[in-house]
C-alpha cells in the first residue's frame, strides 16, 4: 500500500535576501515543492522602523511540507535563522485536509531523527481579503484601527463569471488587491468588521474576507518554547 504522508502549507514572508537563506533551510530536510510570490508589506512607517525594515518589498512563499517535520522546521527558523528577530520574517503553517496523490506521497521516504513539540502563546488566524485594486490601504488603515499591526499585499485578477456579478448586482473590476493579515484569533472578528465596514461588497472597494486557521507561527515573538518529545 502506497505511503500517505499528512503535509501542511507553511507560508513565508521576508525580504528576498532572507527567503535565500530560509530555502536553503528547507532545502537541507529534502523539501522541494514552494511557490513564490511578490508581495510588499502595509505595515505603518512607525512599525516599520520598530522592525527595522528599510524596504518593504517581500517575498511570500507557500511550501508543502510534511506534518511530522513542522515543529523541527519551525524550530530550526526560530533557533538557528532566528527569525522573531526585527525585519527577519515570519512563517506560519495552515492545515492541508486533502491533496492530490503527488502531493500526498512526495515525503513518503521521508525520515525524522527528533520530533519537538511547540507550546503556543495565543492562537492566530489569517485573514484574507480580496478588494479592488487601489483600496488596500484603505482596508489596512480600518484593520489597524482595531489592533492590527500590518499585512502583506499582493496581487491578483478576479476570475468571477457573469452569472456572479449579475446575482451580486455589482461590477467586479478584473484587477484586484490581495491582502494577507495574521491577527490573534481573539482579535478575528472585530478586524473583519471594521474591513467590512470600510471596503466591503455595498462599499467603492467591492471587498470580501474570509480567515483560515493557522496551526503554528514563529516570528512574532521570541518567548516560544520548545521541547524534545
Amino acid at each position: 500500500m502506497e505511503n500517505i504522508v499528512k503535509t501542511k502549507i507553511f507560508v513565508t514572508i521576508a525580504d528576498k535576501d532572507r527567503i535565500e537563506r530560509i530555502m536553503k533551510l528547507y532545502k537541507r530536510y529534502n523539501i522541494t515543492y514552494s511557490l513564490s510570490i511578490n508581495g510588499v508589506g502595509t505595515a505603518s512607517s512607525v512599525i516599520l522602523s520598530y522592525l527595522g525594515l528599510d524596504e518593504v518589498k517581500k517575498s511570500v512563499v507557500l511550501t508543502v511540507v510534511p506534518s511530522i517535520l513542522e515543529t523541527k522546521i519551525m524550530y530550526d527558523l526560530h533557533k538557528k535563522l532566528e527569525i522573531y528577530k526585527p525585519g527577519n520574517g515570519i512563517c506560519f503553517s495552515l492545515p492541508i485536509t486533502s491533496a492530490s496523490r503527488y502531493l500526498s506521497t512526495i515525503y513518503k521516504d521521508v525520515n525524522v531523527k527528533e520530533e519537538y513539540s511547540m507550546k503556543k502563546d495565543k492562537e492566530y488566524e489569517l485573514i484574507v481579503l480580496i478588494v479592488s485594486e487601489g483600496y488596500a490601504n484603505v482596508a489596512m488603515d480600518a484593520a489597524k484601527k482595531v489592533g492590527a499591526s500590518g499585512g502583506t499585499l499582493i496581487s491578483g485578477i478576479g476570475l468571477g463569471s457573469k452569472e456572479a456579478t449579475k446575482f451580486l448586482g455589482i461590477t467586479i473590476e478584473p484587477e484586484k488587491d490581495v491582502v494577507l493579515i495574521l491577527v490573534p484569533k481573539d482579535e478575528k472578528k472585530k478586524v473583519m468588521e471594521e474591513i467590512t465596514n470600510e471596503v466591503g461588497l455595498s462599499k467603492e472597494g467591492r471587498g470580501i474576507c474570509f480567515s483560515l486557521p493557522v496551526d503554528n507561527v514563529v516570528g512574532l515573538t521570541k518567548e516560544i518554547e520548545f521541547t524534545k518529545k
